[in-house]
């Protein structure tokens, strides 16, 4: 009964639920930056939905390739940054 399709989506409502209240949640919070948060959520439902059937893995897998190169953009971004902040630093 619990595993029935009929209440895949008061599932899918609970697991929502349910992380926006775990302290995992709020670390995620302060280790990635805000707008990564709603990708991470996205992706963690998604995990559930294919687990679930209700998603085909061909698409989740596509979601997590694009999820991954955003993370890269982002993080080479922040990794020049850092290095043009020593840079700056040594230079005075």
């Amino acid at each position: 009964m619990a595993h029935s399709p009929g209440l895949a989506e008061k599932r899918r409502a609970a697991y929502a639920k349910g992380g926006r209240n775990r302290a995992r949640h709020i670390r995620l919070a302060k280790l990635v930056p805000p707008r990564l948060v709603p990708v991470y959520e996205r992706l963690e439902a998604a995990l559930a939905e294919v687990h679930e059937g209700d998603l085909d893995a061909r698409r989740a897998q596509a979601m997590a390739a694009l999820a991954g190169a955003m993370v890269r953009v982002l993080t080479a971004g922040e990794l020049e940054g850092r290095l043009r902040r020593i840079e700056a630093t040594v230079a005075d």
